[in-house]
């Protein structure tokens, strides 16, 4: 879902385009537990707490990836994605700077 979007679905996948091709090997999600790991996170807590995403995520060129919650996400809940340096692209050049949507999109 776009940044600042409302009525999205609680069964919502999650997909996000990268401007260049990315190694793939650090397109990364938390799929054990609640902890904020990998290089995709997303939250509904600023990221004190994580979904657990599905241990799958599916890409066919490399810059755009999409990823599959474990379970529905709460309705009614406003939810941030945060990309954050530890992906790089395929120079294995990192981002500056992670990148958290600025006001999260919010399930119906």
């Amino acid at each position: 879902p776009n940044d600042n979007t409302s009525s999205i679905s609680i069964d919502t996948t999650i997909s996000l385009t990268f401007s260049e091709v990315m190694d793939n090997s650090t397109i990364t999600v938390n799929s054990d537990n609640t902890s904020c790991a990998g290089s995709v996170r997303l939250s509904s807590d600023n990221f004190s707490n994580c979904i657990r995403f599905a241990d799958n995520r599916s890409t066919s060129d490399n810059t755009t990836f999409v990823f599959f919650p474990r379970d529905n996400l709460s309705d009614n809940t406003t939810y941030k994605i945060k990309v954050t340096t530890s992906v790089k692209d395929e120079a294995s050049n990192s981002m500056n700077l992670d990148n958290t949507s600025t006001t999260g999109f919010t399930t119906n």
